[in-house]
């Protein structure tokens, strides 16, 4: 008897979903905990040196802007669903002529979420250090 249910499809395809996952996770793997280690030390490290900018600019709140604005970046590079389909689309493109160079270059930008990660655990360490 040949038991090809809907129910067995189901787990079929997501035993598939989850497999897939682990070999994109195995692949990346080292890279991921890099730049999320890399992050906790640069967030770590940013009251250290926060003496150094202060040299280019006076105002404080204007390093604070600039750091929410490559945060929030990363945030719409990561989370948007299709960049193809995205309004803000064409006008990147009129800046980047070479399409497929554009889209590699926004793929590998994903990385930078686990940056991102690293280096707003870092100020949260860094500020649990500040206050006590």
């Amino acid at each position: 008897m040949f038991y090809n249910t809907k129910f067995l499809k189901l787990l079929n395809s997501f035993y598939f979903n989850v497999l897939n996952k682990f070999k994109f996770i195995e692949k990346y793997f080292v890279i991921y905990i890099f730049l999320l280690l890399l992050g906790f030390i640069c967030g770590n490290l940013f009251g250290t040196f926060l003496i150094f900018f202060r040299i280019y600019t006076n105002w404080d709140g204007l390093i604070i802007i600039l750091i929410i604005l490559f945060i929030e970046f990363i945030n719409f590079i990561t989370y948007i669903k299709s960049f193809k389909s995205h309004k803000f689309s064409k006008f990147f493109l009129k800046i980047y002529k070479n399409k497929d160079f554009f889209f590699l270059l926004f793929k590998n930008f994903k990385f930078l979420n686990f940056y991102k990660m690293g280096l707003l655990l870092g100020f949260f360490i860094d500020a649990f250090k500040v206050g006590s």
